[in-house]
């Protein structure tokens, strides 16, 4: 059986090596990024930090599962002009469609239980 250590994985927001979102990126002026803790690209579960530079968006997407997200940074607007910001904790239920954006940038952690779906609105 594997000891605690063998199963455990520490990340510090303070010296992440953060992956720049090249497709949500493109044709902005500022960034997207993420660090992935546990999210699986093939069962579209687990959780990641998740980074927006000030005046960015996010791609629209549907989801095919509940998404949670807490913000730790800043403020996010969602396509509904629904404005989230720092210590918000948000559940969205299964079947949300929509594309954030954010003014002064912000850093959240997200959890997805099941996959999203990028879409053209």
């Amino acid at each position: 059986m594997p000891s605690l250590s063998d199963l455990r994985k520490v990340s510090n927001i303070e010296t992440l090596k953060w992956e720049l979102l090249e497709e949500e990126s493109a044709g902005q002026d500022g960034n997207t990024w993420w660090y992935n803790l546990s999210y699986d690209l093939e069962t579209g579960e687990g959780s990641y930090l998740y980074k927006m530079d000030p005046g960015t968006k996010s791609k629209p997407h549907l989801h095919e599962g509940p998404e949670e997200f807490f913000i730790l940074e800043g403020d996010l607007t969602d396509s509904d002009g629904y404005t989230y910001k720092k210590g918000d904790f948000v559940h969205l239920s299964s079947g949300s469609l929509h594309y954030s954006t954010t003014v002064t940038g912000c850093t959240i952690v997200v959890t997805h239980r099941g996959k999203y779906i990028f879409t053209d609105n």
